[in-house]
């Protein structure tokens, strides 16, 4: 599977969940929805093989899951990846902006 046919389906089942969560009154950023589906793929817990492709149960084993999560409000690691989403989002453009500002006080 190539690299940009990978990325489409990544992106079909990000919109998926992301419509399911809806679908039952939770409004879910895609950003957040990515960094879930990344954190119960990588959860041996859930016996996903990230060296073979995903079957069609696999895919909506995985929708399963990650809409599951994203439901839980009682979960506080839904909480702790709300704040990884939040840090990526904002401190990582921070860090480019002071350097960028930086190296223009020097130029």
């Amino acid at each position: 599977m190539s690299c940009h046919q990978t990325e489409n389906v990544i992106k079909k089942i990000v919109c998926e969940i992301g419509r399911e969560c809806a679908s039952k009154g939770q409004t879910v950023s895609e950003t957040l929805v990515a960094f879930m589906v990344k954190a119960v793929v990588l959860d041996p817990r859930n016996d996903f093989n990230v060296d073979r492709i995903l079957t069609k149960q696999d895919v909506q084993n995985l929708i399963q899951l990650c809409v599951t999560r994203l439901l839980d409000t009682t979960n506080p690691s839904l909480d702790t990846i709300k704040m990884q989403v939040y840090f990526d989002m904002n401190y990582a453009n921070r860090g480019n902006f002071n350097t960028n500002k930086l190296f223009n006080r020097r130029s």
